[in-house]
């Protein structure tokens, strides 16, 4: 996992696809409109896209827990902060066994939160497929609603 300013996004790799990602993140803007946006077909037909999307933010039992295996997530709000959580997968349960159509294996919220942080726009949050996941938790008693952008990697193409 990565949590940086978008402007350090140089300080990590040089890779195309690393490259790609954070050109097309650079041209980003709150107004963006929600939907899936391809950045770069390549081999796979899919090796590179985001999606924007709106939500309102929840409280912290009510989001998603998940992990993918194929891609990488780089999670970025453009309208307001959110609360995010990693977790490494052995100390979690699973809820979901692993959807190959949808890259993701839920899991069960554990009985201790030990690495929350709250994500603000200009900066970025990358997922590997070994980093368990949680976003869209509200920073506030009551919900926000927020816009969002995430950008989906193959995985491969961020080694070296």
């Amino acid at each position: 996992m990565i949590l940086d300013a978008l402007a350090n996004w140089q300080l990590y790799s040089a890779l195309p696809a690393w490259r790609q990602a954070f050109a097309w993140l650079a041209a980003l803007a709150p107004d963006t409109a929600p939907g899936e946006h391809m950045i770069e077909a390549g081999q796979s037909g899919r090796d590179l896209y985001a999606v924007v999307f709106d939500f309102d933010t929840k409280n912290l039992l009510d989001t998603t827990l998940e992990a993918h295996r194929v891609y990488a997530d780089i999670h970025t709000p453009l309208t307001g902060p959110e609360v995010h959580a990693r977790f490494t997968l052995e100390e979690l349960a699973v809820k979901t066994p692993y959807d190959a159509a949808q890259d993701a294996e839920l899991y069960q919220h554990p009985d201790r939160f030990n690495a929350l942080f709250t994500l603000h726009p200009g900066q970025f949050a990358l997922y590997l497929p070994h980093d368990a996941h949680l976003s869209q938790c509200k920073t506030s008693p009551a919900p926000r609603s927020l816009r969002k952008a995430v950008v989906k990697v193959r995985a491969d193409l961020l080694r070296p």
